[in-house]
């Protein structure tokens, strides 16, 4: 039916989600040692007064805000739910 194409959609674009965000955390965990290192260096105050890390804070931030959406928005929260746990 018409319903559960739909909602197999949904599943899909969650699934999709779920691994991007997934991907994206387990990136910025292994970075996380070399950025520690880097943000020490001379260069990087160079890209700190220019902004490049406010922006990428925010763009952190705006991706939190879409997960908030997807979580809060038409979808039903059970389907959202039991999405991320497959």
């Amino acid at each position: 039916t018409i319903m559960q194409t739909n909602e197999e959609d949904i599943n899909k674009k969650l699934q999709l989600v779920k691994k991007l965000l997934n991907h994206t955390y387990d990136i910025l965990k292994l970075f996380s040692p070399l950025m520690e290192e880097m943000v020490k260096m001379e260069e990087a105050k160079k890209y700190k007064n220019i902004g490049m890390f406010e922006r990428a804070g925010y763009l952190f931030g705006e991706i939190s805000h879409i997960c908030n959406e997807i979580e809060n928005g038409s979808i039903p929260s059970n389907t959202f739910l039991e999405s991320l746990g497959n």
